[in-house]
């Protein structure tokens, strides 16, 4: 419906908030990027930016084409990055996410794994949280995951790969206090069951932490306890080990989307399974 160029302009917009400096980086004119925005405008029915003085300010419309103009930008991206490398006699990319925790246990010795079986496949490697790789799975944006369940999505597959055990650390300088929270919409079951205790005994969480190692700094700072696998790669974790209390398992899998059939990918879940 739109070229290359029209998402590009709008991507552009939205992020520099100034029709100037967006005509700057696209590198035309103001004149004709105003035009190419009106035309958009008019095809679409819809209002991408409100303008003043100060600049343009994304409308709800906006934002929402915004985001899918990037994902359209990011693929055509990546198609040209697969027609250079087949072209240079390298093999596909892999697009793979993976949890800081699911990093420490399995993800190096899978891709050691699929290094062997697929030497010329091109590896990008990002992190985030489960929620977070779970959305991008959903959206395109990575090729497979190495999560904790459960997910949510329909339309993901997922092979359980290993579970470790979790303990619960004391903060620094105290105990009793409250543990270190990992956003709900990030770990809702995890925070469900790990901060119930919290919430019977009224205590409130003194800080909140995206990812586990800042849940670690964040105890070893005094500011709660914190929940890990006792293996965690951090002094602060193996200095307070003999003390520490079972809180559970947690499972790490590898996820996909269903669809998704190709030889490249089969091969990163064989090498997953094999390397646990």
């Amino acid at each position: 419906m739109f070229a290359l160029q029209d998402y590009n302009a709008v991507v552009a917009i939205s992020e520099a908030r100034h029709f100037g400096q967006a005509a700057r980086r696209l590198g035309v004119t103001q004149s004709a990027l105003s035009v190419r925005l009106r035309r958009i405008e008019e095809r679409l029915g819809a209002r991408l930016f409100e303008r003043d003085r100060s600049g343009v300010t994304p409308t709800a419309a906006g934002l929402a084409f915004t985001d899918g103009a990037r994902r359209v930008l990011d693929t055509a991206e990546d198609a040209s990055r697969a027609a250079v490398d087949a072209s240079q006699g390298f093999g596909e990319t892999l697009r793979i996410g993976m949890t800081q925790l699911a990093a420490h246990q399995v993800v190096g010795p899978a891709l050691k794994a699929l290094r062997a079986a697929r030497p010329q496949t091109r590896v990008r490697l990002t992190e985030g949280t489960t929620a977070g790789l779970e959305a991008r799975l959903e959206q395109r944006q990575i090729d497979a995951a190495f999560l904790h369940p459960p997910l949510h999505a329909s339309d993901l597959s997922a092979r359980a790969l290993t579970s470790c055990a979790l303990v619960r650390l004391d903060a620094a300088g105290g105990t009793g206090r409250a543990m270190i929270r990992y956003p709900r919409a990030e770990a809702p079951v995890l925070m469900g069951r790990l901060g119930r205790e919290d919430d019977e005994l009224g205590r409130a969480p003194q800080g909140e932490a995206d990812t586990m190692l800042g849940a670690v700094l964040m105890s070893a700072a005094g500011y709660g306890a914190c929940v890990v696998p006792p293996d965690f790669p951090h002094p602060a974790v193996a200095a307070q080990r003999d003390s520490a209390t079972a809180q559970g398992k947690l499972t790490t899998s590898i996820a996909w989307r269903s669809r998704d059939r190709r030889a490249v990918l089969q091969s990163l879940i064989e090498a997953a399974l094999n390397a646990v």
